[in-house]
């Protein structure tokens, strides 16, 4: 086991404990590793080594579903959406193989103190947001969750013990309603929510964004964008920034406030 602290994480080597199929092409990784129980925060990320030669050799950037702390460690969990060579090895492991992994990195979502939230998710953009349901679940605060999805088959298993209400949506209506999960949002945000925390493809987030900001609701972006280093030495993560300047997603994010964002269109 590699342990090596760094300021922007750790270096550390991961054992795959479980590995299940949860939609069409989704695979729900659990790692177990004994890296210091340095829990990651809602909306963090790990970049994960892919396995491959030179071709491969960049990580995967991953935010958490699910984590706590085991016998062993700690225990972290992943969504993984097989969409090309290197979530295609992660989703093909065997139980007992080990992965490399780099964090926890990055800033999460700031949880409110008091209030009810609004989980808005966009595919596989859900991962950070489960991990955020399970934290206001153990706080006993009050939320509601709004899914996303293509079509039935790419339909999340989601756990059964979440506290807040939640509402499918698909494209084609398959499952769930009949839509896109931003055109729900429009009819439920006068329901009494304080934030909204959402993360997805990034034309769902924007319109999510301007909903919220025509409500006057405080609304917090996890950003999707390819990261390299994930530490911020590469800067092949900067995304426009409101106000003019940059903004490095891996170090600065990759949660903001969405009035940071500058949104296309």
């Amino acid at each position: 086991m590699v342990e090596v602290s760094c300021p922007a994480g750790c270096l550390f080597d991961a054992t795959l404990r479980d590995v299940r199929r949860v939609a069409s092409e989704t695979f729900a990784l659990e790692f177990e590793a004994s890296a210091g129980n340095q829990l990651p925060a809602t909306g963090q990320f790990y970049q994960v080594r892919c396995g491959g030669d030179r071709e491969h050799m960049l990580r995967r950037p991953f935010s958490v579903h699910f984590a706590e702390v085991s016998a062993g460690g700690m225990k972290l969990g992943f969504l993984v959406e097989n969409v090309g060579w290197g979530t295609g090895w992660l989703s093909s492991l065997s139980v007992g193989e080990r992965v490399n992994m780099l964090g926890p990195l990055g800033n999460g979502f700031i949880l409110p103190s008091a209030g009810k939230s609004m989980l808005v998710s966009g595919g596989i953009g859900i991962a950070p947001l489960l991990y955020a349901a399970r934290e206001l679940d153990a706080s006993g605060r009050a939320y509601d969750m709004l899914a996303g999805f293509k079509t039935a088959s790419r339909v999340i298993d989601l756990p059964a013990d979440l506290s807040g209400g939640v509402e499918i949506y698909t494209d084609d209506g398959s499952s769930g309603s009949a839509g896109m999960v931003s055109e729900g949002i429009a009819c439920s945000l006068g329901r009494g929510y304080d934030v909204v925390l959402t993360c997805g493809p990034e034309a769902m987030m924007a319109e999510v964004a301007a909903l919220c900001k025509a409500a006057g609701i405080s609304c917090q972006v996890s950003l999707d964008t390819r990261m390299a280093c994930g530490i911020g030495s590469c800067r092949g993560c900067v995304k426009k920034g409101a106000r003019g300047s940059n903004l490095c997603v891996c170090t600065e994010g990759p949660v903001f406030d969405a009035l940071e964002v500058a949104w296309r269109g």
